[in-house]
């Protein structure tokens, strides 16, 4: 598909995919579940059923390694990073004045939600999106929104990969019982686990760590740490 797009688009698409980001998809605003769109009506931005939502995100290590040492010394380096990316992406693609960066920022954005309907995911117990190229250790990183009459760019759901997972390793692995197949994860047991005193989940998820989906895409555990550090003290703040 990609060779029939606007040559503008594709160059920005591959200037991403060099940056690290190669998830890519643009939305219609108009085909998105009200439950997605509700959330915009914040935003202040000449929203109308036609605006597209350019969804960008990062699979796999590529990320990670993209970004220097320099950038490391920054405050948030990640979203920082993604930040500059994509607004370069639409200083190259997009009309000036015509788009607003909605993610990172301070209005909450459905990125679960938006990242289904694009076709990267599907569910599965540990309340991430599971896909069977990325398995788990993938991430939404920006989202625009313009007016520019982009073509749509989403694919069909993905088998899932739950499915067919016979022996379900981070059901049993979980040391909180926080997961089951039937319910969604019980978040307090999670937390509660995660913030008491040597737990074996302070800068890791055993659980995710154990899924053996797209296991070659797995972040390097410097990686998992530097995120899972990071929810531990939204954690802490959340319960304190």
């Amino acid at each position: 598909m990609e060779n029939r797009l606007p040559q503008k688009l594709q160059l920005g698409i591959e200037y991403l995919k060099q940056a690290g980001l190669n998830l890519f998809s643009i939305l219609e605003v108009g085909r998105l579940p009200d439950r997605v769109t509700s959330r915009l009506a914040d935003v202040a931005f000449p929203l109308s059923p036609r605006s597209r939502i350019i969804l960008i995100g990062n699979g796999g290590r590529g990320l990670w390694k993209a970004l220097s040492t320099a950038q490391w010394q920054q405050p948030d380096p990640i979203n920082r990073y993604s930040s500059e990316a994509a607004r370069h992406f639409a200083g190259q693609v997009l009309t000036p004045g015509n788009y607003r960066l909605i993610y990172p920022g301070d209005n909450p954005v459905a990125l679960q939600q938006l990242g289904a309907s694009a076709g990267w995911h599907t569910a599965s117990p540990l309340g991430l999106g599971i896909n069977p190229q990325w398995g788990l250790w993938y991430a939404y990183r920006a989202a625009l929104l313009t007016n520019d009459p982009l073509p749509e760019m989403c694919q069909p759901a993905p088998l899932p990969p739950c499915a067919s997972c016979s022996e379900k390793p981070c059901l049993s692995v979980c040391p909180a019982g926080a997961l089951s197949e039937t319910a969604t994860i019980d978040m307090d047991l999670c937390a509660g686990y995660r913030l008491s005193p040597d737990s074996g989940c302070a800068d890791r998820c055993l659980a995710r760590l154990s899924c053996p989906v797209s296991t070659e895409q797995r972040y390097t555990l410097k990686q998992v740490q530097y995120h899972y550090r990071l929810s531990l003290e939204t954690l802490r703040h959340y319960f304190s």
